[in-house]
């Protein structure tokens, strides 16, 4: 009898201490993987020689790291699919700046004084966005980015801004040689930018010669220059897919004006939620 006892003692004993152990190394894995860094995708133009990156692909980065996530440097996509995998492996998405989009994309002409598009570039970024959306991937578009979310959307850009739109405000050092400041008004405290930033009145840098004409499709004005450039949106039943046509980036990362980091914390924010 104290055999039967003292063995299913043993038995019960072995069994609690079992079900601890296998409680705690599920916790520890979950606590791991908790920790583990919200990964923010960077598009960007194409490799660069031995893994090197442009100055103004630093800013992304150093940008993401400052608001405590993981910058990606995505490869270049050509369809639907190839977007969607690489989708996969981030939580989030920026669209970054850069060169003209291809007009052929809102059915327009080249304007005589557009810049040349990439052709490799247009291709996969477009992928990229159409896929972000459908999928309602949070995604952060500046400047090019945010045209490119527009173009995506149904609607057109102003092909160059000096000959097509008469203003006082100058968008882009005609020498090309640095960023130009102006004034810009958050005109819906019910946004997300207004959220981020918690301010009406902002200056913000500039450097582009196109902006918004047509509006895009379910895309709500958030912000706008004193000219009434459009200077932000945001899509309309997204969880977050928002566009500026300034540089945060480089208001945080060569600025350092900390201003501007909400927008990244916020990016990342929505990130962990979609991991989730």
């Amino acid at each position: 009898m104290k055999k039967f006892r003292l063995s299913s003692l043993v038995v019960i004993l072995a069994t609690i201490f079992s079900f601890i152990f296998t409680s705690c190394k599920n916790t520890e894995v979950k606590e791991v993987k908790q920790e583990e860094p919200v990964k923010i995708g960077i598009s960007w133009e194409r490799n660069f020689p031995n893994g090197e990156v442009s100055e103004d692909v630093q800013m992304y980065i150093d940008s993401v790291k400052k608001a405590g996530a993981e910058p990606v440097l995505l490869t270049q996509v050509t369809s639907e699919q190839e977007a969607m995998d690489l989708l996969k492996t981030v939580d989030a998405v920026i669209l970054t700046g850069g060169e003209d989009i291809d007009p052929k994309y809102y059915n327009e002409k080249p304007h005589q004084k557009a810049e040349e598009p990439k052709a490799d570039r247009d291709v996969s970024d477009y992928w990229l966005l159409k896929t972000a959306i459908k999928e309602d991937y949070p995604v952060l578009g500046t400047c090019r980015g945010m045209q490119l979310m527009n173009v995506v959307l149904g609607g057109t850009l102003y092909q160059d801004l000096p000959s097509e739109y008469v203003s006082d405000i100058v968008h882009r050092d005609p020498k090309r040689e640095d960023f130009v400041y102006h004034p810009c008004k958050i005109i819906d405290k019910n946004s997300k930018l207004y959220g981020m930033l918690k301010a009406e009145d902002l200056t913000v840098n500039a450097w582009h010669h196109q902006a918004i004409e047509k509006l895009g499709q379910n895309l709500k004005v958030t912000a706008v220059s004193p000219d009434g450039i459009v200077e932000a949106f945001e899509l309309e039943g997204a969880t977050f897919v928002v566009g500026v046509q300034f540089h945060p980036e480089w208001h945080v990362a060569g600025d350092n004006n900390d201003q501007f980091l909400p927008i990244f914390e916020t990016l990342r924010d929505y990130g962990l939620k979609n991991r989730k």
